[in-house]
């Protein structure tokens, strides 16, 4: 049982699809930021306030750049699930946390997506770093009376340990890790 008490696996979001977009958007705000200073500095002739341009600029930069960065951390310790995102590498936020016993299907999308879809989950979280991501899987389970899903990549250890606090529910498969 020592081998099950806690695990943890990180994979960081690929800069694809929306999340291109998103950066894209921070970078247009960057470049409008800084036009915006010059128009500001040269219409207003206070021309020393321009000097304040790369502070501003860097403080910009550092409290929004990071959630573009984001990695999703999935830990299991002693049957409990916790999902969270961790933005830059520096900041955590706890998504959801739930027990593997309380999960009524825990299985492959390739295989099993129609009952996902017939789930009809009124919450979804997502912590996979793709739309094409390989060993993608879902969980299915209830909080606070409602209908969630879960979809992650797993792991061969972290479907050892699903299976192990909740064998009735858990599809088992190859996986590359």
């Amino acid at each position: 049982m020592s081998e099950f008490s806690t695990y943890e696996y990180v994979v960081a979001q690929k800069i694809e699809g929306k999340w291109r977009l998103k950066k894209l958007g921070l970078l247009l705000l960057y470049v409008a930021f800084i036009v915006a200073w010059f128009i500001f500095g040269f219409v207003s002739h206070l021309f020393p306030l321009l000097a304040l341009m790369p502070v501003t600029l860097w403080m910009l930069v550092f409290f929004t750049w990071r959630y573009i960065k984001v990695e999703y951390e999935y830990s299991m310790t002693s049957g409990d699930v916790m999902f969270s995102n961790i933005y830059g590498g520096r900041s955590r936020k706890t998504v959801i946390e739930f027990r593997l016993k309380d999960c009524s299907l825990i299985a492959p999308l390739s295989t099993h997506e129609h009952k996902a879809r017939d789930y009809e989950p009124e919450i979804v979280y997502r912590a996979v770093s793709s739309e094409k991501a390989q060993d993608v899987y879902f969980a299915l389970f209830e909080k606070d009376g409602k209908r969630c899903i879960v979809y992650f990549e797993a792991t061969a250890k972290a479907l050892k340990i699903c299976r192990f606090y909740n064998a009735p529910a858990t599809v088992m498969s190859e996986v590359r890790f």
